[in-house]
């Protein structure tokens, strides 16, 4: 995003701003989120997109996870117990490097 600025007298008068206002840090983090769901499914053949107890155990950790990869090459996000089925628990457990991360946000970083 953008803004210009007028300084007078000690007071700062937006002239003009311009960007992407429904472009966020959630965007990022749905797209963490989509990479644990598509990587657990692979692995368990389970699809986690439509299970409500998940999602909010999704989205605490892509959140964490994108924090953390502000500072670290990668981070290993671990789910225990994410969900069951008749053989039993599932638990997720996926590794997520900053270069898979900007490859799977580019296009919003290029939104920006």
């Amino acid at each position: 995003d953008v803004s210009i600025l007028e300084l007078g007298d000690g007071v700062f008068e937006v002239l003009a701003t311009s960007g992407n206002n429904h472009l966020g840090g959630d965007d990022f983090d749905q797209r963490i989120m989509n990479y644990l769901i598509e990587e657990f499914k692979k692995e368990t053949g389970i699809d986690l997109s439509n299970d409500k107890l998940a999602d909010q155990r999704l989205k605490e950790a892509a959140e964490k996870a994108k924090i953390e990869l502000s500072g670290v090459a990668s981070t290993n996000i671990n789910l225990p117990f994410i969900t069951a089925d008749a053989t039993g628990p599932k638990h997720l457990d996926v590794t997520l490097t900053r270069a898979k991360f900007e490859e799977l946000t580019a296009d919003l970083v290029q939104a920006t």
